[in-house]
C-alpha cells in the first residue's frame, strides 16, 4: 500500500499493524553517500550501534531537510536490525523502540504508538525494553492531550511492573500507577 509516498510492508505476522518503511533505491544511494548504509558482513548490533551513532542521535542536532533525512536514515538502519537480529531479541526490542522513537520525533503519533505495542508482543521477556516502550506510548499519548489512549498503557505498566524488583523499574510503574 502507498501511504505519503513511500512503501510500507508488514514485516511481523505476530504483530499485524507493525509497518515499517522501505528504502527506495534512490533513498540507499543517499545512505551510501552519506555513510549510513550497511557495511559489508556487518552485525546487527553494529548496526544498531552505528545507526544510533551516525543517523539518531546527530538527527537531535539537525533540522529542516538534514534532521528529516537523518530520521529516516536511522528509521532504515533500525528495520534492517530488527530484520538481521532475529536471533538477539533484546537487540531487536531496542531497535523496534528506537524505530517508534523515530516516528514519534516525525510526529506520526499512531505509527509510533503501534511499534511501541508491538515491543510487548512481540518482545515480551525483555523487560526494560517494554516498560520503556509502553511508558514513552502512554505519555506520546498523554501529551497529545489523548488521555483515554494513554490510561490503558500505564495500566498495564502498574500491574505488570509494580513488584519488579528493579529499584528504576518499580519508579516507572509508581509514576504510570499516577495516571490511572
Amino acid at each position: 500500500m502507498r501511504r505519503d509516498n513511500q512503501l510500507f510492508v508488514v514485516r511481523r505476522a505476530s504483530c499485524p499493524l507493525l509497518m515499517m518503511t522501505m528504502a527506495s533505491g534512490a533513498f540507499a544511494l543517499q545512505l551510501v553517500v552519506t555513510g549510513c548504509s550497511s557495511a559489508p558482513r556487518e552485525t546487527a548490533r553494529q548496526l544498531f550501534e552505528r545507526t544510533v551513532r551516525q543517523c539518531h542521535l546527530p538527527s537531535a542536532g539537525a533540522s529542516g531537510v538534514e534532521r528529516e533525512k537523518l530520521l529516516a536514515q536511522a528509521a532504515s538502519g533500525y528495520e534492517q536490525v530488527v530484520k538481521l537480529g532475529k536471533n538477539e531479541p533484546q537487540l531487536c526490542a531496542a531497535a523496534l523502540r528506537s524505530l517508534a522513537n523515530v516516528r514519534a520525533e516525525q510526529g506520526r503519533v499512531d505509527e509510533a504508538v503501534t511499534l511501541y505495542s508491538c515491543v510487548g508482543q512481540q518482545y515480551p521477556t525483555c523487560d526494560w525494553e517494554v516498560v520503556q516502550s509502553w511508558k514513552s506510548a502512554a505519555d506520546l499519548l498523554w501529551d497529545a492531550g489523548r488521555h483515554g489512549d494513554a490510561t490503558p498503557f500505564y495500566r498495564k505498566i502498574t500491574q505488570r511492573f509494580a513488584s519488579d524488583p528493579s529499584p528504576i523499574i518499580q519508579t516507572v510503574a509508581r509514576a504510570a500507577s499516577r495516571r490511572v
